[in-house]
């Protein structure tokens, strides 16, 4: 089997002969951590993160955060760390989000993880994804398959804008269902000027970072404190709100916080990259296309090996 500058091991996604681990789980020695959203109880000993994502982490998580030694990276600065040198770059995910490019000798991968849209599918609250050029590129396939095509965001959001007002028209209460990172900031930043919304506390805590870290959020408020509209996540029990007849509008991670497929290969095509490792999700469809286009890529499976073309 080609040797591969990342594999699986028992605590996840590894770069090869070094001990950083790209998608740790479990409590590995050393891991990096893309992004704060969904992130696990149990974090690594030693944990790459950018200061935004850090302090999200403290918000929603304080308790596995004081557990571990948290390694702030800021954008654009290349730092040592065992034997690798690695530069973080925003990812357009959610704030904070990261790339993380690796390097050693004969090694310069780019780990692009979850990667926010571009353009009109680009986030209004994390920090603009940057393209990274580089020699390999490993990056997650969630929505890898072309059939995904998602509309502009701020049509997304205007539809949302569209639903608030005629469910109030109808005396309603309007209540968004959306993930309490990412998504819910977008809201937020859409809605805000127009109308107070009351946000359950998952959502508020991350707001209340965003807006500590510069970014203009404003009209929102506590779930028990008075506003038109009602923000949750999808684990939220609504029946338990008490806020009487409501029309309910929820928002998928696609439509908001998705990037296709024709983004991921226009991506991965932009990098330059001679080989690509695709993750998990669609790996196989993405790594499939970029054959087709000339460009060694292979499927990372989630048994522990890669999975090359013809086997």
């Amino acid at each position: 089997m080609t040797r591969s500058e990342v594999e699986r091991a028992a605590n996840g996604l590894r770069v090869q002969g070094h001990s950083l681990y790209l998608e740790p789980r479990g409590r590995p020695p050393l891991g990096f951590l893309a992004h704060a959203r969904g992130a696990r109880p149990v974090l690594p000993e030693r944990a790459v993160a950018t200061a935004a994502t850090i302090r999200l982490l403290e918000a929603a998580q304080p308790r596995a955060l004081r557990r571990t030694a948290a390694l702030p990276a800021a954008y654009g600065q290349t730092f040592a760390l065992a034997s690798l040198k690695l530069t973080a770059h925003p990812a357009g995910h959610v704030l904070g989000s990261a790339q993380l490019r690796c390097e050693a000798e004969d090694l310069d991968l780019v780990y692009a993880g979850d990667l926010g849209g571009a353009g009109k599918r680009a986030s209004r609250t994390a920090e603009p994804r940057e393209q990274l050029r580089c020699r390999t590129l490993a990056v997650r396939a969630l929505y890898g398959h072309p059939r995904y095509v998602f509309p502009p965001r701020d049509q997304a959001l205007e539809k949302a804008a569209q639903f608030v007002e005629k469910t109030l028209r109808e005396g309603k209460t309007p209540v968004l269902v959306a993930v309490a990172l990412g998504a819910a900031q977008d809201l937020v930043e859409h809605l805000g000027g127009r109308r107070t919304l009351r946000l359950h506390p998952t959502a508020r805590r991350a707001c209340d970072v965003y807006a500590a870290q510069g970014i203009a959020l404003k009209g929102y408020v506590s779930l028990e404190d008075d506003g038109e509209v009602v923000l949750v996540p999808p684990t939220a029990r609504i029946e338990r709100l008490r806020i009487g007849e409501r029309r309910i509008c929820a928002f998928s991670g696609r439509a908001l916080d998705g990037i296709p497929g024709d983004e991921l290969m226009a991506y991965a095509l932009e990098s330059g990259a001679k080989r690509v490792l695709a993750i998990d999700g669609h790996a196989e469809d993405l790594a499939s296309a970029l054959r087709g286009r000339g460009i060694e890529a292979l499927a990372v499976r989630e048994h522990h090996q890669l999975r090359l073309p013809g086997f």
